[in-house]
């Protein structure tokens, strides 16, 4: 209950930052009550991670939240954000030693499918093939059941998110605008956290 507090209370602390990276990052005005909303919950459910995985979920928070409000508005991924999310989760993952290797895996993997389903199909975009080592590296540090896992439940929130923003006329499946990045950076948060019970 006292690791839920501290996180909460890092994750409130975290918000101006968010917003700041969200502005310094988004071509347009996105809300930033999207990452005021998100980020004192996911501060919270990272402080019950082991410590050796922290470093995945803090570098998650600071860059992965921004990352997907950009997405949800203006459909992009900024290099900005996932460029310097992979450098993180790369370090972590190298200082993790076995664990890391797995990890390394686990990125390569998660790039690998999401470049060669954009190369066949152009979908997904190219900033969620950016984004892609970094969740499976997290995903793969706590082993290859959750990058799979991690790997469908991406695309099932995906097409559910888009199926109800079509629905209520935000998205559209036909001009290809159901952004992925935001289901992304749920999974890694929520599928680390569920590793850590």
């Amino acid at each position: 209950m006292v690791r839920l507090a501290i996180g909460l209370v890092v994750g409130l602390a975290l918000t101006p930052l968010l917003v700041r990276l969200l502005r310094w990052t988004a071509d347009t005005k996105v809300p930033s009550w999207y990452v005021v909303a998100i980020a004192p919950v996911a501060g919270a459910a990272v402080a019950l991670w082991t410590p050796a995985a922290i470093a995945f979920g803090a570098a998650f928070v600071v860059l992965g939240i921004p990352a997907a409000a950009v997405d949800v508005v203006e459909h992009r991924i900024p290099d900005r954000l996932s460029l310097p999310l992979c450098g993180v989760v790369v370090v972590a993952a190298i200082i993790g030693h076995q664990a890391g290797l797995r990890a390394l895996a686990g990125g390569a993997a998660w790039g690998a499918v999401l470049l060669l389903s954009y190369l066949l199909t152009g979908q997904p975009g190219p900033g969620d093939v950016k984004l892609a080592p970094s969740v499976g590296i997290l995903l793969g540090w706590f082993g290859w059941t959750w990058v799979l896992g991690g790997f469908i439940a991406a695309y099932v929130v995906t097409a559910v998110a888009g199926l109800v923003g079509v629905l209520l006329g935000k998205f559209s499946f036909r001009d290809g605008q159901v952004p992925m990045g935001p289901s992304m950076v749920a999974v890694a948060l929520v599928g680390g956290t569920l590793a850590q019970l």
